[in-house]
């Protein structure tokens, strides 16, 4: 008689609704642009990569935070009066003309560390435990950080002539999951994982602040007059070992 009053409570009971999928604003828009003439450095930009250089097996939104930095970042380039030559995935990928054509090339590396809080299972609701026995859900609190590394260098030989990092600050990110899983939770799947909108929507939200944080010291970042003297040090670096 208990199970069965437990079992009708539960179906009496108002079902929770999954927030809708929050999709995150991975855009910029330069200030400012700088006229680009004949005399303008060429860059070869090498697309971003996540630092374990697995940026092919990225799920979003992570995904679409790295994709389009590539193509915003071209546009922050131009903006600063710099010509363009790709994007590329390797800088292998260049053939030789591009290589000696391009003043420099400039390669993003993201690095995005999450930190434990609280995160990890959470029970069901009443009725739900009752109907799926060993389910569970996720939720709670963990922390996101990291930092983007630009690198210029030359392009024939890959040699690191100028560094900047840009930090990501330590931020919370903070779930209520709805989904329900089963198993260990070290055998879930980012990819499975972030199908619960109440884990996908905070972290889509948490990227949207350090992406615009992220492009906006970017664009500070990149002095054509310091680029100047990064092209002039690799065209001497060149002329010595006769490439």
């Amino acid at each position: 008689m208990l199970i069965s009053s437990l079992l009708i409570l539960a179906c009496g009971s108002v079902k929770q609704v999954a927030p809708a999928k929050y999709n995150p604003k991975f855009t910029y828009t330069p200030e400012q642009r700088t006229q680009i003439s004949k005399n303008s450095l060429t860059v070869a930009i090498i697309d971003p990569v996540f630092s374990d250089g697995e940026d092919n097996t990225l799920v979003e939104p992570y995904k679409s935070f790295v994709k389009n930095m590539a193509d915003d970042f071209e546009e922050v380039l131009n903006a600063n009066g710099f010509k363009i030559k790709g994007p590329f995935k390797t800088r292998d990928e260049m053939v030789y003309t591009d290589k000696l054509n391009s003043d420099f090339a400039i390669e993003i590396e993201v690095e995005m560390l999450s930190e434990g809080g609280d995160f990890g299972k959470r029970s069901l609701a009443l009725g739900d435990a009752l109907l799926y026995k060993n389910a569970y859900r996720l939720g709670g609190t963990f922390y996101h950080k990291g930092r983007i590394i630009l690198t210029a260098t030359d392009p024939m030989d890959g040699e690191k002539f100028w560094k900047k990092t840009i930090d990501l600050d330590r931020k919370p990110v903070t779930t209520d999951g709805n989904l329900k899983f089963t198993g260990a939770v070290s055998t879930l799947s980012d990819e499975l994982i972030l199908k619960d909108t109440g884990i996908y929507n905070p972290i889509a939200k948490v990227l949207e602040l350090y992406y615009a944080d992220a492009m906006n010291s970017l664009s500070r970042q990149i002095d054509p007059r310091e680029m100047e003297q990064i092209s002039e040090q690799i065209k001497a670096k060149r002329k010595r070992v006769g490439q």
